[in-house]
């Protein structure tokens, strides 16, 4: 759960759960040691938390997931039972608190005390690095890696990013891989059971993945944002009678109107990934055809399937910052306008996309990894 300054309930909530943090550290010091199991840390149990959650080979590892959106615990626990864990019960952060090992896909909470109850702490992020950070965070973002045991990175491109983009000295990186790419690839061999779960056969599909719009009202209201009803409309309109599918998986972190759901709703040819009966939340990358993003690193991930990748003109929703060159120079076409995208939608009906470049791009950023051997490395790790 992220925190929102916007949202009074927050800073309720985050309040409890750090007084909770602090009670269940000092009790966790006169309590037995650590258990073997493993405490997953996220906003979210998507992405690689969910394949380390999921993947029967972690069956043997009690792995245990902790939120502290109650909504998610609720819906959760009902499907996992005792291994979803919320912050806001004490109980069940001390239960968390026993683990032998802490995996996080963002920061920690007290993470130094945590340490000193003897749990590794590993860092393993949601993506590639896009974003560097201001010269004045450079010390605290640097600090941020440090106070980690070890940190897996995606792949050699995203250690030239922290080492040579970041300037980060430490020797805790570990080029691991993200479980979620290798579970991604191995689930190839379901891509019509998938489609068939879905009513996709014989259809073609467009993959939109935007950015989070990080309520940036410029980027809210772009020509291509999805939370402009213009454009959705125009997709169903540009789409309509034919056998082109457009599945929209929206940022974790965003929401759509109910304007906007309502016209989807409506659509026999526009869908959200969250309606979809999926395995992961990975697999509507492998039944697209086509990838459009804009700012967004979920393209470098896409590479893997080796499909065609396009970015679309939408203006960045966080000006401020400085793109690593992993998004700052992608080298794939761009879409510019509304008559470029129904280009590429004519081109996709009669198979005539370019993907020429998608191999070198892969190339330059995996340089040869073996994606198959992720999860066995994990393994050995935790």
């Amino acid at each position: 759960m992220k925190f929102n300054k916007y949202k009074i309930s927050h800073y309720f909530i985050f309040s409890f759960a750090a007084l909770n943090y602090y009670v269940a550290i000092l009790l966790r010091q006169f309590m037995k040691s650590n258990s073997n199991s493993v405490l997953l840390y996220g906003h979210k149990l998507v992405g690689n938390l969910e394949i380390i959650f999921k993947d029967e080979r972690f069956s043997q590892k009690n792995v245990l997931f902790i939120t502290l959106n109650y909504k998610d615990y609720l819906r959760l626990k009902k499907i996992y039972g005792d291994r979803i864990l919320t912050a806001l019960n004490i109980i069940q952060l001390l239960k968390g608190l026993k683990s032998k090992t802490l995996i996080a896909s963002h920061g920690i909470f007290l993470h130094n005390a945590i340490k000193k109850l003897g749990i590794k702490t590993i860092y393993c992020g949601h993506a590639i690095h896009g974003s560097l950070p201001k010269d004045k965070d450079k010390d605290k973002d640097n600090l941020f890696y440090e106070t980690f045991h070890e940190v897996w990175l995606h792949s050699p491109y995203d250690k030239k990013i922290l080492t040579q983009e970041y300037n980060y000295k430490g020797s805790n990186l570990d080029i691991i891989g993200f479980p979620r790419n290798q579970a991604m690839l191995e689930n190839t061999v379901n891509i019509n059971r998938l489609k068939n779960n879905n009513n996709l056969n014989g259809k073609k599909i467009i993959l939109y993945a935007p950015t989070s719009n990080r309520n940036n009202i410029n980027y809210i209201e772009s020509e291509f944002s999805i939370s402009n009803t213009d454009f959705i409309e125009f997709i169903r309109e540009t789409l309509l009678e034919s056998d082109i599918v457009l599945i929209i998986k929206t940022h974790i972190n965003d929401e759509t109107s109910k304007e906007i759901e309502e016209i989807v709703n409506n659509s026999n040819n526009i869908l959200f990934q969250n309606d979809l009966k999926l395995d992961s939340d990975y697999d509507s990358l492998l039944i697209s055809d086509v990838l459009i993003t804009d700012f967004s690193t979920i393209y470098v991930d896409y590479l893997l399937l080796e499909k065609p990748i396009y970015i679309i003109n939408n203006p960045d929703p966080d000006p401020q910052r400085q793109m690593s060159s992993i998004l700052s120079y992608t080298e794939l076409p761009i879409l510019k306008n509304k008559q470029e995208l129904v280009s590429m939608i004519e081109k996709l009906k009669y198979d005539q996309l370019n993907n020429s470049k998608i191999n070198n791009l892969k190339n330059k950023i995996y340089q040869g990894q073996i994606h198959l051997e992720t999860i066995d490395k994990i393994l050995k790790k935790i």
